[in-house]
């Protein structure tokens, strides 16, 4: 009889482990025997923060992983670092409408899109022919001239290569056709 409370005693032990800590509390922690052994490879930083887990060597270990959540990044002129942690997959990087061929100089590619603006106002892609209309609508939206000012100056300048040029005007001032 002795010899079966002792295994009782001894198998109770093993199922809990208790622990009397300074402020008299005790602390209960069920090891597990046998098919319930603790497995695992995660470390902390592989768990989000907030979060217990175990592994081959622990029980409890708490998560440091941030959540992040919903991350935004809007482009600017230099690499960004992407934060580390948890994402929920709603975030997204910033699009912008003005990021537009007809707005980028020629040839030059920024994020995938292919400039088609030829170096001076009126110039398109596909054409060597320059165009006092479409200069005018450049010159309104890329300075302060105004309509009135950008209809002068790009008539002024259509009037001069033709009186000079009268062959070349287009290949002259957008690069086709024998010009620059």
């Amino acid at each position: 009889m002795k010899r079966s409370v002792s295994v009782i005693f001894l198998v109770t032990i093993c199922i809990f482990a208790c622990s009397v800590s300074a402020d008299e509390t005790i602390r209960v922690v069920v090891v597990p025997l046998g098919r319930g052994e603790a497995t695992g490879n995660a470390v902390a930083s592989d768990v989000l923060a907030g979060k217990t887990f175990s592994n081959q060597y622990a029980v409890g270990v708490h998560g440091t992983m941030p959540n992040i959540g919903k991350q935004v990044i809007t482009p600017t002129t230099s690499n960004q670092t992407i934060s580390k942690g948890y994402h929920d997959g709603s975030g997204m990087v910033v699009g912008d409408g003005d990021l537009k061929n007809i707005y980028i100089l020629k040839n030059v590619d920024i994020f995938g899109v292919k400039g088609n603006l030829g170096l001076f106002w009126g110039c398109r892609t596909g054409t060597d022919s320059w165009s006092s209309t479409l200069c005018g609508v450049d010159c309104i939206q890329f300075s302060s001239l105004g309509a009135v000012g950008c209809t002068t100056l790009c008539n002024g300048i259509y009037n001069l290569l033709t009186v000079s040029l009268p062959y070349y005007v287009g290949g002259f001032i957008c690069g086709g056709n024998g010009g620059l």
